[in-house]
C-alpha cells in the first residue's frame, strides 16, 4: 500500500470517529471542538462524514471523496471564521489543502 493510501485510509477512519462523535453527541462533541452550541451545526457535519467515509476507505476511485472531505473542511473553517475562532479556522484550512492534496495524489494514481 502506498504512502498516498495510507494517509487516506488515516483521513478515513478520523473521518468516521469524528462523524459517529458528531452525529450521537452533537452538542458536547461540537462544544470541545469549538463550534459552538450549534448542534444542529454539528450533527449536519456529522451525518456527512458519516456519508464520506465508506468512500474514504473503500471508494474505487477514492479521490472524489477525499475532494468532498477537503470541500467540507472550508465549510467548517468558514463556521469557526463566523465565530472569529482563527486557529479553528486556520486548522480546517490548513486540513482543506491536506485533503486536496491528498485528492490530487490519488487522482493521479488512477491514471
Amino acid at each position: 500500500m502506498s504512502r498516498t493510501e495510507q494517509l487516506a485510509n488515516i483521513v478515513g477512519l478520523v473521518t468516521l470517529a469524528m462523524g459517529t462523535g458528531l452525529t450521537a453527541a452533537p452538542k458536547p462533541v461540537g462544544k470541545a471542538l469549538g463550534l459552538g452550541e450549534h448542534a444542529g451545526f454539528a450533527r449536519t457535519i456529522g451525518i456527512i462524514d458519516l456519508a464520506l467515509t465508506p468512500g474514504l476507505l473503500r471508494g474505487h476511485p477514492r479521490w472524489p471523496w477525499m475532494a468532498g472531505r477537503a470541500a467540507l473542511n472550508l465549510v467548517i473553517a468558514n463556521h469557526y471564521r463566523t465565530r472569529r475562532a482563527p486557529a479553528g479556522m486556520a486548522g480546517m484550512a490548513v486540513l482543506a489543502v491536506v485533503d486536496g492534496g491528498l485528492a490530487v495524489a490519488l487522482k493521479s494514481r488512477n491514471r
